[in-house]
């Protein structure tokens, strides 16, 4: 990006995600390839986690509009170290915890913020630093540049100092497909932020595609 997904969903620093915003990809095609529907992904069982993979190799870019202005931002995972992963986003380092429960972000040698989690369920919810979190959705199509998705999971982030909200769709096998952040100016909410997939590498895929 540079605006990292985390830069994005915190409008400018939550993640991806979004943090955040990612191993069943085989017809997704690479990153920044034309639109491409993906094989249609069993509605259960899938935790959270499969929602985000982050095993080192994958890849993402996204096409970012942000106060009027247009920016094409990349994303790779570097390193996984058991249960952590390290994300480059630009100049930007971004480490996520993944945990039986799902992804969140690292903080410190701890489990800070999640960006999913289980059970995902719509009205599930949980606590976020100076907001929560829940699901809206489950079982969505989208279509986004990069293609058509199945079973997404729509996760909204609620925060305050400034009033904002976070709305992550999330793909099965693939991670954040759109990120949109809104923060409130007066009575009503004004959307400062997009983020729509482009393309998707994954591991042992041709890098150069992107």
């Amino acid at each position: 990006m540079e605006l990292s997904i985390d830069r994005v969903r915190g409008g400018v620093r939550l993640a991806c995600a979004a943090s955040a915003l990612l191993s069943v990809l085989s017809s997704v095609g690479c990153a920044g390839g034309g639109a491409a529907i993906v094989p249609e992904v069993p509605p259960t069982p899938l935790t959270a986690a499969e929602y985000y993979p982050l095993q080192t190799g994958w890849r993402w870019s996204y096409d970012i509009e942000k106060d009027g202005q247009h920016i094409l931002a990349f994303y790779s995972v570097v390193a996984r170290q058991g249960d952590s992963a390290t994300v480059q986003a630009g100049n930007d380092i971004l480490t996520y915890a993944i945990t039986p429960l799902g992804v969140a972000h690292r903080d410190g040698n701890g489990v800070g913020d999640f960006l999913i989690k289980d059970p995902l369920s719509p009205g599930a919810a949980w606590t976020l630093t100076e907001g929560k979190a829940q699901v809206l959705s489950v079982g969505q199509q989208v279509t986004v540049e990069a293609g058509t998705f199945k079973n997404c999971v729509v996760v909204e982030e609620t925060r305050s100092e400034p009033i904002r909200i976070v709305r992550t769709t999330f793909a099965p096998g693939v991670g954040p497909i759109a990120v949109e952040v809104s923060v409130q100016d007066g009575v009503r909410f004004v959307t400062t932020t997009k983020a729509i997939l482009r393309g998707v590498t994954k591991p042992g895929q041709d890098p150069l595609a992107m």
